[in-house]
């Protein structure tokens, strides 16, 4: 679990440091990177992905072992309704992060989130900046962003370095 809060910290402290850069930000290559004794440890283009069909701009994504780490995440903006609806499990502990987008007050929460979990498919509806703690091996979706009247950030944070879903075709 210290694991977990270690690595949760980490990415948060990032993703903070990009928001307060703002949406128009733009991205920047790390500084001699061949050269420098720590640019290896600077990921930047490897991980911006745009996913036209369901998030909003740029997102962050770390799937396949990018981020050289014991863990994986995907950043995205959502700014309108998105279902997820194969249920799934990971042989990894997942962490689902439900921000609110204001920068300035991240519980500035504007959207309705239903997701179930467990093989009973127990419904949870989150209307507030929640983090989803989901054990190995939980089954857990659909996940059906439901209404969204502002901006909200969706963080998934998985322990391992590559993301792989038990039981879905496409996560």
């Amino acid at each position: 679990m210290k694991r977990l809060m270690r690595g949760l910290l980490i990415v948060v402290f990032f993703l903070s440091v990009l928001a307060l850069n703002g949406p128009g930000a733009s991205p920047q290559d790390p500084p001699n990177k061949d050269s420098s004794k720590y640019g290896k440890y600077i990921i930047s283009k490897d991980i911006y992905k745009v996913i036209p069909t369901d998030y909003t701009g740029t997102s962050l994504l770390s799937h396949n072992g990018e981020l050289k780490a014991d863990l994986s995440m995907g950043y995205h903006c959502v700014t309108k309704p998105i279902l997820f609806d194969e249920t799934h499990s990971h042989p990894n502990a997942e962490i689902l992060c439900f921000i609110g987008g204001n920068p300035r007050d991240i519980t500035d929460f504007g959207a309705e989130v239903e997701i179930s979990l467990g093989p009973e498919h127990e419904k949870h509806v989150i209307t507030q900046t929640s983090c989803v703690s989901i054990p190995a091996n939980l089954p857990h979706c659909p996940l059906n962003i439901k209404k969204v009247t502002k901006p909200i950030v969706f963080l998934e944070i998985s322990l391992t370095p590559s993301y792989k879903a038990v039981g879905s075709s496409d996560r």
